[in-house]
């Protein structure tokens, strides 16, 4: 009797202890799962990256200061906040899209629906193009052009041919050790 329930003891243990060795190579398994996305979505953004090498911790805090300034903007396009929405764009962009020409030439570019709409300054630049184009847009990552220069971009996967897609719906450049929004030129 003895030998049987120490058999039965042991036999349990032996179990628990396979089925904790599995569980923990399960846990590993996904872990390393996750890793490689994160691996993945890194190596896809500094895959272009002309000049210094941007290591992954710099990655995640760029991609998260990024990110953190579009849901910024997202609260100040939504208030159409035009006083605020200036601090965060660069200084060079500034310049660019208040010369009256560009803005004229960007009115003749306009869509169908803002054929008309004049753009006589930065602030009608910013509602009539800025918000339209970028608002309720999803942001799913980043892709440096440099270590001073980040598109913000969104990747869609088309059912029908199984290719991606990227959309970039912002430029950002580093300006004072601060990511602004740089405009892009015509």
């Amino acid at each position: 009797m003895k030998k049987i329930t120490l058999t039965a003891i042991l036999a349990a243990m032996t179990a628990f202890a396979l089925l904790s060795c599995e569980s923990t190579k399960k846990e590993s398994s996904a872990a390393v799962q996750a890793d490689t996305e994160e691996d993945l979505e890194y190596q896809r953004s500094i895959n272009k990256i002309e000049g210094a090498a941007v290591s992954k911790e710099t990655f995640n805090a760029d991609k998260a200061a990024i990110l953190q300034k579009i849901a910024e903007l997202n609260v100040i396009m939504g208030k159409k906040d035009y006083n605020s929405w200036l601090k965060y764009i660069s200084k060079d962009s500034k310049t660019y899209w208040s010369d009256t020409y560009t803005l004229s030439k960007a009115a003749e570019k306009l869509p169908k629906e803002k054929k008309g709409v004049k753009l006589k300054n930065l602030n009608d630049y910013f509602i009539h193009v800025f918000i339209p184009s970028r608002a309720g847009r999803q942001i799913d990552e980043i892709r440096y052009n440099s270590a001073e220069s980040v598109k913000a971009v969104q990747v869609t996967k088309s059912e029908e041919d199984g290719k991606t897609k990227i959309t970039v719906y912002y430029n950002f450049v580093k300006e004072g050790g601060d990511w602004k929004v740089e405009l892009p030129q015509m």
